[in-house]
């Protein structure tokens, strides 16, 4: 496995995660929530994103 390969599989799974996180975030009692966490998620996404996007001109540049 690459290590291309493996931040795409990460983000991915980080993406399933945090539909699962926003379904429970759903069912909470009102004063409750899970946006912190949904944040951080969402956040988490970005960076993996920006480094798959990386790698991928890396490559490129090959």
């Amino acid at each position: 496995m690459t290590s291309d390969n493996g931040v795409h599989r990460i983000r991915i799974r980080l993406e399933e995660v945090l539909d699962d996180v926003k379904a429970l975030d759903g069912q909470l009692a009102t004063p409750l929530s899970l946006e912190p966490s949904i944040c951080n998620l969402e956040r988490t996404i970005e960076v993996y994103e920006r480094l798959d996007a990386e790698n991928s001109n890396t490559e490129d540049d090959r």
